[in-house]
């Protein structure tokens, strides 16, 4: 495996075997961010190809201040954004079971524990697409990309108060619907 320095040589001299690294290390965590952003797979794959695209044009003004996964993530962030603010756009909830199948995730699970936890997370990502982006992206970022404050702060360039209060905000919000659609009052039952 190529390190992030080697990555970041192989980009800017053009090697295939660097972008491969690229797409095989960030690649589904990419696209489970852009997904969660915009609300759409097809969307989502694009704003996927557009940020390797981007990475692979702007590398040269990648001045190395932050870690090669912030500059990425905050490429990606922004245009997801970008497509989600569009007039032309349409945001698609992934209620679809092929879509709500195809959401990359990294745990391994026994088939057991996904069944009993297939309806609570399906509710959650619907809970999740229905807030605003300012809310939806700290959240991706935080819970399902386990990017940390400085990180969120680096990738949006947003203050860590902001970014604090949009993680508190977002939570809280989260809970109000979940509270809502299930009836219980403080998380339990």
């Amino acid at each position: 495996m190529l390190t992030e320095t080697e990555i970041i040589s192989g980009l800017k001299t053009g090697k295939d075997e660097a972008v491969e690294a690229v797409l095989n290390i960030f690649g589904d965590r990419l696209l489970r961010a852009a997904l969660a952003i915009t609300g759409d797979l097809q969307t989502a794959e694009e704003v996927v190809q557009d940020t390797l695209l981007q990475v692979c044009r702007k590398i040269h003004s990648f001045q190395e201040q932050s870690a090669l996964q912030t500059w990425i993530f905050r490429i990606a962030v922004n245009l997801a954004k970008n497509k989600v603010r569009g007039s032309w756009f349409r945001r698609v909830i992934p209620t679809k079971e092929k879509e709500l199948n195809q959401l990359p995730d990294n745990r391994n699970s026994s088939p057991e524990v996904e069944t009993v936890d297939r309806e609570s997370r399906e509710e959650v990502l619907r809970c999740l697409q229905s807030l605003p982006v300012k809310y939806r992206e700290v959240l991706v970022l935080y819970y399902l990309e386990d990017l940390n404050i400085r990180e969120i702060c680096a990738v949006l360039e947003q203050p860590e108060g902001t970014v604090k209060s949009k993680l508190s905000r977002g939570r809280a919000l989260i809970k109000t619907k979940m509270e809502t659609k299930w009836g219980v009052a403080g998380g339990t039952s």
